[in-house]
């Protein structure tokens, strides 16, 4: 039997809170007033520490109706692995808890693209999208 493979946060407690009292409570800090809520296909936020642009995300992630399903593309800072990855299967742990990629989407997605390559390894260290997951699980509380 295959193990699922976990990719643990590596920058909680540094780029934001790794207990989900604490984060919750940062991320509420952040809340403007009541937005106007918008559909949309896409989104850019930043991505760096909460302290530094937490703010900005979370007032684009609570303006939006966010979908069942997301695509996050981020970039490799570190350098590890492929130039253009993606992990097919596999389990994003947040201190809101656990995040099931969509295998099946990911699946069709590296095999309509000539660039990506599956590489988990790329994702290990990144920062990128791991600080993205929690806030879209502040608002979207069903979202796994």
């Amino acid at each position: 039997m295959k193990k699922t493979p976990v990719r643990n946060p590596v920058v909680a407690g540094q780029f934001y809170p790794s207990s989900a009292p604490g984060l919750r409570k940062q991320i509420q800090r952040f809340l403007p007033g009541k937005p106007e809520m918008r559909e949309a296909i896409a989104c850019m936020m930043p991505h760096a520490g909460y302290v530094y642009s937490g703010r900005v995300a979370v007032e684009v992630a609570s303006a939006l109706i966010i979908p069942e399903t997301v695509i996050l593309l981020g970039p490799n800072h570190t350098g590890y692995g492929k130039h253009f990855s993606i992990m097919t299967e596999g389990i994003w742990r947040t201190p809101f808890g656990d995040l099931t990629v969509n295998t099946e989407l990911a699946r069709g997605i590296l095999a309509g693209s000539r660039y990506l390559e599956e590489d988990a390894h790329a994702h290990e260290y990144e920062h990128s999208l791991e600080v993205e997951l929690p806030i879209l699980q502040y608002f979207r509380k069903d979202f796994f």
